[in-house]
């Protein structure tokens, strides 16, 4: 059974929530192993970076962040530009990629949850009755 299978089945048997680090390191390697979201094109440089996100802190202000992304808008987990975009095309180019280039895709995706975010709620109040 897959790793993200056993953190996902796991947390459901206890009857308790996958923590949103479980949830993305689940997310990333499902996609690594290449039954994920997204083909990946430099697969060593994706398991660079789920290595980075495994060692941040539950408390690291980026993954807070994330996890405070309204889910049901998709601004983070359905979003094209992060998982269709960002995700397949990491460290594709690249010799070799290093915690720099994991912080900057970390803040990548953060930067265009938050954006997606806020399209969402201006569409939202948009639509508003006057």
């Amino acid at each position: 059974m897959a790793r993200s299978t056993d953190v996902r089945n796991g947390a459901e048997e206890r009857g308790c929530a996958v923590s949103f680090k479980a949830e993305f390191l689940a997310e990333l390697e499902d996609c690594l192993r290449g039954y994920g979201a997204v083909p990946v094109s430099n697969p060593d440089a994706l398991a660079l970076f789920i290595e980075f996100v495994r060692a941040l802190p539950e408390t690291d202000q980026r993954l807070r962040c994330l996890e405070g992304v309204d889910q049901g808008s998709g601004s983070f987990w359905n979003n094209p530009a992060v998982w269709w975009e960002q995700v397949p095309r990491f460290g594709a180019g690249l010799p070799r990629c290093g915690s720099a280039e994991c912080r900057k895709l970390l803040d990548d995706m953060l930067d265009e949850a938050i954006s997606d975010e806020i399209d969402v709620l201006e569409m939202e109040i948009r639509e508003l009755p006057s």
